[in-house]
């Protein structure tokens, strides 16, 4: 298509958009068709949030898992995961919905550098469908997804956790706090580094907003994309726990595996 037409057609639906509704929405559909978050292909059919063929390749994360961090483990009688066994970790107990391999890998980073926004409605689906229930009993006060510093939040127009936090607690009914936490440091990617790096590399990045150090929450829910080492959330963990914070949980869309 011409890119004058296009610019056209754009342009009478933006003129249009109060007075005919479904389906001017229908037409920009049309126009900028959402992708599996799984395969990347035009979904088909186009009502669907993935593509049926593609709804059963990520892993979920069954039993025997650890009791901390919730990793997938190799044997029955194991409790917790290798890195769980050595660390003693500020939070309470974390949740992970996918395996993080190369599927979800590549999906989690078309969602974060190539916005893909439209992936989040699967992946808070199927961290609902897998973990409503336990969101629901651990009851926390408040969901706090892990900021990003401004700098990259401005370069990539949008923070990943706040989006799946955001659809977790309207599901739930608990509301998100997407302040409450600061990144006052810029890092570096975490991938690059080792476990020793990585701890180094967040030391004094996070801090809470000063506009709640007053009055914290007593029971928590930290919500992030990536588990790995737990260094991330760990961070954040022992910030939130200094000014007074009792309970730390958390939920996370893909974690590493446990051994």
């Amino acid at each position: 298509m011409h890119y004058d037409t296009l610019c056209c057609i754009i342009s009478i639906y933006t003129v249009n958009i109060s007075k005919r509704g479904e389906e001017n929405i229908r037409i920009l559909d049309y126009l900028y068709p959402s992708r599996c978050p799984v395969c990347g292909d035009i979904i088909s059919p186009r009502q669907h949030i993935v593509c049926p063929g593609c709804v059963n390749t990520f892993q979920v994360i069954k039993e025997p898992k650890c009791l901390k961090c919730g990793k997938p483990l190799e044997q029955e009688e194991q409790e917790y995961c290798f890195d769980c066994t050595k660390i003693n970790y500020h939070y309470n107990r974390g949740y992970a919905l996918w395996v993080y391999d190369k599927n979800v890998r590549k999906s989690i980073a078309n969602f974060k550098f190539h916005n893909r926004r439209e992936y989040s409605k699967y992946y808070i689906q199927e961290i609902l469908h897998y973990y409503k229930k336990e969101i629901i009993t651990i009851s926390p006060e408040v969901l706090i997804p892990v900021p990003l510093h401004k700098s990259k939040l401005k370069e990539r127009g949008f923070n990943q956790a706040d989006l799946l936090a955001r659809g977790i607690g309207e599901s739930v009914g608990i509301p998100v706090v997407e302040d409450y936490l600061m990144r006052c440091n810029k890092t570096k990617a975490q991938k690059r580094l080792n476990d020793r790096e990585r701890a180094k590399n967040l030391y004094g990045a996070f801090e809470v907003n000063p506009s709640y150090s007053t009055a914290p929450f007593a029971k928590v829910m930290l919500v992030d994309d990536i588990y790995t080492t737990g260094s991330t959330i760990d961070a954040c963990a022992e910030v939130l726990l200094r000014t007074g914070v009792k309970e730390i949980y958390f939920i996370s869309l893909s974690i590493g595996k446990g051994y």
